[in-house]
């Protein structure tokens, strides 16, 4: 365990509260709580019997270094753990998500939020969709000092998929049952692809702003009580926070509808890419609470327009899905992943034919519609 008791009574009494400097290794347990790929993540609670007045009874610590994506990975080249903590702070302070209760070398202090993490079973009540769009707006709003430059997706994919080793990859195929030919999606040329992306990429456009990064279930959760906007919806883990189009967050929580990923690392198709009603709907909302922010000169008839955030969505869709699969293919490379039970591995191998193929049905709807458009 990268965090005992004694380091977590430390940092509680520097931190949280100053009742923690009454407790014993005794009073307290410290467990393991997950983590992203890049962070490792621990819940700290006080269970000692006596009343002893404490105001804050359950923290989480945060560590940073993961264990699939290393520090000098190119997913986190620019950025640094201060900006992380900056946007963490403001979205707490803005009341859409978690407080950040202090930092130290190597993590941070976070609060505690009793939640689960979104389902799909969630998003089928139309009250949780429109609040996550509202909070993702929210957050597209915030001034943050973060680097203004966008990140290039396109360009991290191919060094992603650039780095893809066949050999590793039929190995692994292989151990956990899958065909080869089932994998042929692996050897698409990427390059071309990426080409026809930024062929329409300036085109396309649309806002840039404080994008979240990785809107997927797992950075979704479901509060148990209310937040100030009496709204359950919250956003979390911003490491991958950054200016970006708007239609690059947008797309990806249109993505995550599809998928979800289990305690165990399992990987699973739980519905088909959101209709268009869906897809208007949720639109809709987005530009209404932008509107209402007010950050920027509001172009009702043109790019502020649902017309046209429809059509950056329904490209930066394709852009999201090549991020995703550099990832995908990247990973087999990791020692961790090789060591992966083989229901996890399987999982993480049979969704890039889905996603491939979910990314030729977007390409042909997309040519289809706006070619002569745009």
């Amino acid at each position: 365990m990268d965090v005992d008791k004694v380091r977590a009574l430390e940092l509680a009494v520097s931190f949280v509260s100053d009742q923690w400097k009454t407790l014993s290794e005794d009073d307290i347990t410290v467990n393991t709580f997950g983590g992203g790929y890049s962070d490792r993540l621990f819940i700290v609670e006080d269970v000692s019997k006596a009343s002893n007045g404490n105001p804050i009874k359950k923290f989480l610590i945060r560590l940073y270094g993961g264990k699939l994506i290393e520090k000098d990975d190119i997913i986190k080249a620019g950025k640094c753990e201060a900006s992380e903590g900056i946007v963490f702070f403001v979205n707490g302070v803005k009341g859409l998500g978690p407080k950040l209760l202090g930092v130290f070398d190597g993590g941070r202090i976070e609060e505690f939020v009793p939640s689960h993490q979104l389902v799909e079973a969630d998003l089928t009540d139309k009250n949780i969709s429109l609040e996550l769009v509202r909070k993702l707006a929210r957050f597209h709003a915030l001034e943050v000092p973060v680097p203004k430059q966008n990140r290039d997706l396109l360009s991290i994919s191919a060094i992603h998929q650039g780095e893809y080793n066949k050999t590793i990859t039929l190995k692994l195929a292989k151990r956990v049952g899958i065909d080869q030919d089932e994998l042929m999606y692996f050897d698409e040329d990427y390059v071309a692809e990426h080409a026809f992306l930024r062929s329409f990429e300036t085109k396309v456009g649309g806002r840039q702003v404080l994008c979240h990064g990785d809107p997927n279930k797992n950075n979704i959760l479901v509060r148990d009580t209310p937040d100030t906007f009496n709204e359950r919806v919250m956003l979390i883990d911003y490491e991958m926070a950054a200016t970006d189009y708007r239609g690059i967050d947008l797309a990806a929580l249109f993505l995550c509808k599809m998928f979800e990923m289990t305690d165990d690392g399992v990987f699973h198709l739980v519905c088909e890419c959101p209709d268009e009603e869906y897809r208007h709907m949720i639109l809709t909302e987005y530009l209404k609470e932008t509107k209402k922010l007010n950050y920027f000169e509001f172009d009702a008839n043109g790019l502020d327009s649902v017309d046209h955030l429809m059509m950056e969505v329904d490209f930066f869709v394709m852009y999201v899905l090549e991020f995703y699969k550099g990832f995908f293919m990247k990973m087999p490379n990791s020692e961790f992943f090789q060591q992966l039970p083989d229901d996890v591995i399987s999982s993480w191998l049979r969704f890039i034919p889905i996603m491939a193929t979910t990314y030729e049905s977007q390409k042909k709807c997309f040519i289809e519609r706006y070619s002569k458009v745009i």
